[in-house]
């Protein structure tokens, strides 16, 4: 939480080759456990629009979310960074 006492965390979104080499997971971290919350956020308000640009193929990308301190409830979301595409 910042010392102003807005609440805000990021997160990590990729579509990632399986270590099998059989296909692609979705991967969604965040640097607490609120960031991940915040991947979900934009995945639930963004999806149509992800999928457009990315179809099935593989990328990263930084999300940024801002949360209520109280009930740790995401607010509100968004894209940091530019899609990333990973080649081959």
């Amino acid at each position: 939480m910042d010392e102003d006492g807005s609440a805000a965390d990021y997160g990590y979104l990729a579509r990632l080759p399986r270590l099998d080499g059989r296909g692609t997971f979705l991967y969604a971290a965040g640097i607490h456990a609120i960031g991940a919350n915040g991947v979900v956020h934009y995945l639930e308000n963004n999806l149509p629009e992800l999928y457009r640009e990315v179809r099935t193929r593989r990328f990263s990308t930084l999300i940024s979310c801002r949360y209520d301190p109280k009930t740790l409830e995401v607010l509100e979301s968004k894209r940091v960074t530019p899609l990333y595409r990973h080649e081959g």
